[in-house]
């Protein structure tokens, strides 16, 4: 049996990276499944092994006896689709839905996404690769689909050497969500062709669009901004990078009948062009929505600086009293991390931020409690004030940046340094200028005095060391050998003393008899007359009769 032993017990979370392998079967291939044992050979579950990479074993069971076999993956599929059609009940809100989420549902490195009749199968482990066949059979007879495609991100493919074929030809597949129609190929674009997760948020952003004018920035395939023109705004414009996903957005506002003013653009620019421009002619609600910037540890400062950059240029943007809309999608950056940021944003721009909503992906995202980095999506909703509304770093009026709202610009601030008088080489003279050097103030050590070899004589010259100040102990008297005999030799322990108390004489009972037997005691030595003791009668009535004492 293949087998892996871990060290320090059975894990909790479901990656078991490579240092906590104790050691692996010869026989075990990457992408097997294998038993898991603690070190001392004890079996405690399942999971998928894989030399090379990082993450050592996936693990899909903690039970030994629970085999992840095909009735096993089978109970899983079905378990899902039950908690999606019945208990959350997406069949009325739309026909897209994620239908597995890899650890979320118990399936490690697993992650399919339905789209009507067509399922897109996300691999992120070698051991699913191999497995797809079993998947897509137990999918189409779980689920009812008609085609399951296959896909992996390059940098999965990277690390769990693996490739899945391209699936060239498929249509676009017509999907809806709260009323508003998308097209989306399970083939191409991010992810598996379309940002599931975001269903619920742009449902509850769309509400907040009514009659306002938008501006949704990253837009991909149009998702928030087709919602806030089907819900009434007055005005949306949308942007993105991508020219494919501009091109595709086109389509999808023109199965809706709606008019969104689609561009390909750099995001950033816009947002500093829309801080220098009138109130009237800014977005009232703003939608900033980026990719995943924090890709691995190393990236994670990067990130969060850019996100700073992008959030504070969003805040600077919209309008005074408008709602900005912000998320991200990488896993690596926590909740706390996310809002920390923003609230530092807010500090910098000095507006009064009040937070209306902090939500991530729809319940078909599910979050497993010991895996909680898969709640990867935050979405925050925020109301912004106008600058210096709110708490910050104080900032003279002089000195404020442009905009009509944030103070005048460089020009009217002030003179710069050196219109503002002179530098230091004009405001006075240089040290060597104002006094005297410590040269000059007065002698340095050597000339205040004598050093300690010259102001008395070291130890050396103060007097004899020990050995010249007296003799040591051996030389100051003998030691105790040398003072006298020891207890041994200075006369004969007890036994040689003399007789013990046995050899001294009788005890008291040998000595005579004791008062018992001496006579009578005082009340019986005298009669009546004389007494009672300790009263008020004559001590002497009776002293003459017991003789002397």
């Amino acid at each position: 049996m293949k087998e892996v032993l871990l060290r320090g017990g059975p894990p909790v979370h479901p990656y078991v990276f490579s240092k906590r392998v104790y050691r692996m079967s010869n026989d075990v291939v990457d992408g097997d499944l294998v038993q898991l044992k603690t070190r001392e050979g004890v079996p405690f579950g399942w999971g998928f092994a894989h030399r090379r990479s990082l993450i050592a074993v996936r693990v899909l069971t903690w039970n030994e006896a629970e085999v992840p076999d095909e009735d096993w993956l089978r109970e899983k599929v079905r378990a899902a689709e039950t908690l999606r059609r019945d208990t959350l009940q997406l069949p009325t809100i739309g026909n897209a839905w994620r239908t597995l989420h890899a650890e979320g549902d118990g399936v490690s490195g697993l992650v399919v996404d339905r789209y009507g009749d067509t399922a897109a199968v996300n691999l992120f482990s070698l051991g699913w690769h191999k497995r797809f066949t079993e998947v897509e059979r137990i999918l189409r007879e779980e689920t009812g689909v008609d085609r399951v495609v296959p896909r992996v991100d390059s940098r999965t493919s990277s690390h769990e050497g693996f490739e899945c074929p391209v699936s060239d030809g498929l249509d676009p597949i017509e999907v809806q969500e709260h009323g508003v129609t998308f097209l989306v190929d399970p083939a191409g674009g991010h992810k598996t062709g379309f940002f599931l997760d975001q269903r619920d948020n742009r449902h509850f952003l769309a509400g907040l669009c009514r009659g306002k004018r938008v501006f949704d920035g990253m837009t991909y395939t149009g998702g928030f901004a087709i919602h806030a023109a089907k819900a009434g705004a007055a005005s949306v414009r949308a942007m993105d990078l991508d020219e494919e996903a501009v091109e595709h957005a086109g389509k999808n506002a023109a199965a809706n009948g709606v008019a969104v003013d689609f561009e390909h653009g750099d995001v950033f620019n816009v947002l500093r062009s829309y801080a220098g421009n009138p109130v009237e002619g800014r977005p009232e609600v703003l939608i900033v929505d980026p990719p995943k910037w924090a890709k691995d540890r190393a990236g994670f400062g990067s990130a969060m600086r850019r996100y700073a950059d992008l959030n504070r240029l969003a805040l600077d943007a919209v309008s005074p009293g408008g709602i900005v809309c912000t998320s991200s999608c990488s896993g690596l950056v926590g909740e706390h991390d996310f809002l920390a940021m923003l609230r530092s944003v807010a500090l910098d721009t000095k507006r009064a931020v009040r937070i209306l909503r902090i939500a991530g992906a729809g319940p078909d995202h599910p979050v497993a409690a010991n895996f909680p980095e898969s709640r990867y999506l935050k979405c925050v909703v925020l109301q912004v004030g106008a600058r210096g509304s709110g708490p910050g770093a104080e900032r003279r009026e002089d000195r404020a940046p442009h905009g009509d709202d944030r103070g005048p610009g460089r020009d009217d601030r002030g003179p710069r340094r050196d219109d503002r008088g002179p530098r230091r080489d004009d405001r006075g003279p240089r040290r060597d200028d104002r006094g005297l050097r410590r040269d000059d103030r007065g002698p340095r050590r050597d000339d205040r005095g004598p050093r300690r070899d010259d102001r008395g004589p070291r130890r050396d010259d103060r007097g004899p060391r020990r050995d010249d100040r007296g003799p040591r102990r051996d030389d100051r008297g003998p030691r105790r050998d040398d003072r006298g005999p020891r207890r041994d030799d200075r006369g004969p322990r007890r036994d040689d003393r003399g007789p013990r108390r046995d050899d001294r004489g009788p005890r008291r009972d040998d000595r005579g008899p004791r008062r018992d037997d001496r006579g009578p005691r005082r009340d019986d030595r005298g009669g009546d007359d004389r007494g009672p003791r300790g009263g008020g009668g004559r001590r002497g009535s009776w002293r003459d009769d017991r003789g002397k004492r």
